[in-house]
């Protein structure tokens, strides 16, 4: 019997351990306790943020070390906010103590990493999935079925952007090389994951991008080839340019609305016409459904999740380590 299977059989509780105390871990701890879970332990580099972040959550236990939550026997899984540089670190401390990890994104600095991280869940039994919480959104599981009955025909096309404007802060994990910053592995991770979703991985790709002076990519503009379709897509830093997605076909378009973050809106357009407004119902529920998805998982007894899989976490990876080296190079 899975482990969740046998806490729903006893009516024990999934419990929860968080490392890191920034705000997307502050996000996830409401929907680990609406999906039915409970947070345990936090555990930070700042032992006093850690202390704090604990009291606002009502957490019981709480360390000045991030390894330091997988201690207290009492964890049966574990969601990774550190920043970007520590992910594959403490995804493999995971592993090793044999809990089950939920990891946000990007997974790791490099394939090399994943792969390592990978490579240890597999040989132990480990539960591992990457926080993609886009792909496990209604809104973009609408824009698969339509597209898969045919809506716009086969796909051709598809742009997309993601830019936000953000001082330039060496001291802040976006434009700081030592934790992993820069626009690609922050934002540009999101259009590229959805171009490969929904048009394959590519063949080949351009990228041209601008350092800021921290030497971290501020900004990225990618053209990719994919197996029967062309992608364009833009990540920023230092642009308030908003963030937009379209997928298009002979037969019409499909417009998403906030595309990166729950999708609460889908239009498809055939010549410019709009023959269908879709109000994503449950589009509100955010990231339970990475905490719902992990659930399930678990309750099957799954290494991996059908929806945000191992290999596609490698295909986004390689693609990622390549724009990187185009950027940096030009």
């Amino acid at each position: 019997m899975s482990l969740e299977a046998a806490r729903k059989e006893t009516g024990m509780v999934l419990r929860w351990a968080i490392m890191g105390t920034g705000g997307i871990a502050a996000a996830l701890v409401p929907a680990i306790v609406a999906e039915g879970g409970s947070v345990v332990a936090v555990g930070s580099a700042d032992a006093d943020r850690a202390a704090s972040f604990a009291r606002t959550h009502d957490i019981p236990r709480h360390h000045g070390r991030h390894h330091d939550v997988l201690e207290g026997g009492d964890v049966d899984v574990v969601y990774i906010a550190t920043t970007n540089e520590r992910h594959h670190l403490d995804a493999m401390a995971c592993v090793e103590a044999g809990v089950p990890v939920l990891v946000e994104k990007p997974f790791a600095m490099d394939l090399s990493r994943v792969d390592g991280v990978l490579a240890g869940a597999a040989a132990r039994g480990v539960f591992v999935m990457e926080a993609m919480w886009m792909r496990l959104q209604p809104g973009f599981r609408a824009v698969e079925e339509r597209i898969a009955a045919g809506a716009i025909g086969e796909p051709t096309t598809l742009t997309a952007h993601f830019s936000i404007s953000r001082p330039v802060d060496p001291a802040r994990r976006w434009f700081a090389p030592e934790l992993g910053g820069g626009a690609l592995l922050d934002v540009g991770i999101y259009p590229l994951t959805l171009a490969i979703a929904l048009l394959g991985e590519p063949t080949e790709a351009r990228a041209l991008g601008t350092l800021a002076s921290t030497g971290v990519d501020a900004q990225l503009a990618v053209a990719m080839r994919h197996p029967r379709a062309l992608s364009s897509w833009s990540c920023s830093f230092v642009s308030d340019h908003g963030v937009e997605a379209v997928v298009g076909g002979p037969d019409g378009s499909l417009s998403l609305q906030h595309p990166f973050q729950n999708t609460p809106r889908v239009v498809h357009r055939v010549d410019g016409v709009i023959v269908e407004d879709l109000e994503v119902v449950g589009a509100d529920l955010g990231y339970r459904y990475e905490v719902r998805e992990v659930h399930r998982c678990l309750a099957d007894g799954l290494q991996q999740s059908p929806m945000v899989t191992w290999e596609r976490t490698r295909q986004v990876q390689r693609w990622l380590d390549a724009l990187r080296d185009q950027v940096a190079g030009s």
